[in-house]
């Protein structure tokens, strides 16, 4: 393989696990979503709930501007 190509597929790799992280951050956000919505039959657990799914959401979206940002430095690697 030669290098250019093993640089693509690292970018489609990174590119990749971007996508992931952003599916992740999206599907926590919807379990946010839920847990606040049902936060008013059982405020408080499911307040804590609520702020547990806020965090992985920001995680996962920090994942996502780390996979976006390899990208970028893989995709400046490649031109």
């Amino acid at each position: 393989m030669t290098q250019q190509n093993q640089q693509q597929q690292q970018m489609q790799q990174a590119v990749q696990s971007a996508q992931q992280a952003q599916q992740a951050a999206q599907s926590a956000q919807q379990a946010a979503q839920s847990a606040q919505a049902s936060a008013n039959t059982q405020q408080l657990q499911q307040a804590q709930k609520a702020q547990q799914a806020q965090q992985q959401v920001q995680q996962a979206q920090q994942e996502v501007q780390q996979a976006q940002a390899t990208a970028k430095s893989q995709q400046n690697n490649l031109q």
